[in-house]
């Protein structure tokens, strides 16, 4: 990826299928679901926690391989309800318990539509998982596939 490209991710924020696909997924890895099987996981929005005895199910966590270095990571959304407005953050977390935000905000979706995020690791370190936060008051109810993939 030139470094234009990647600047322009970064400023443009995430893609979606309303935007020309500028990624590549030849050379993309796709990580598995972490307590889950397989590597896509399907979500129906929870309410959001109110205390130690409710929680919401907002959070999925995915393994990076202990022996990848990866360029990107993708988090792919696709939205399987009518028309909803997700809140959203990309998350990579590292072995020394520190994580970078790469991603904060909300977007729409309509039925089958799909968003994408991007996130890049630190130089010369690689996250041990990636963490997608996918929520919010107006999602709840709301149905989502969710797969991450690292590339090199």
């Amino acid at each position: 990826m030139s470094a234009l490209l990647a600047i322009a991710l970064l400023v443009s924020g995430p893609l979606s299928t309303t935007q020309p696909l500028l990624l590549s997924r030849a050379n993309c890895t796709p990580l598995a679901v972490v307590g889950g099987a397989g590597t896509s996981v399907t979500k129906t929005v929870t309410p959001g926690g109110a205390g130690p005895f409710f929680r919401d199910n907002w959070d999925t966590d995915f393994a990076v391989p202990t022996d990848a270095t990866f360029r990107r990571y993708v988090a792919t959304i696709r939205s399987l309800s009518a028309s909803t407005t997700y809140q959203a953050s990309l998350n990579l977390k590292y072995s020394n318990g520190t994580a970078d935000q790469t991603f904060k905000g909300s977007f729409a979706l309509p039925r089958n539509g799909s968003q994408e995020l991007v996130g890049q690791p630190r130089r010369d370190s690689q996250p041990f998982q990636v963490n997608v936060n996918l929520g919010g008051l107006k999602a709840v109810g709301s149905t989502y596939t969710l797969t991450v993939v690292g590339c090199y």
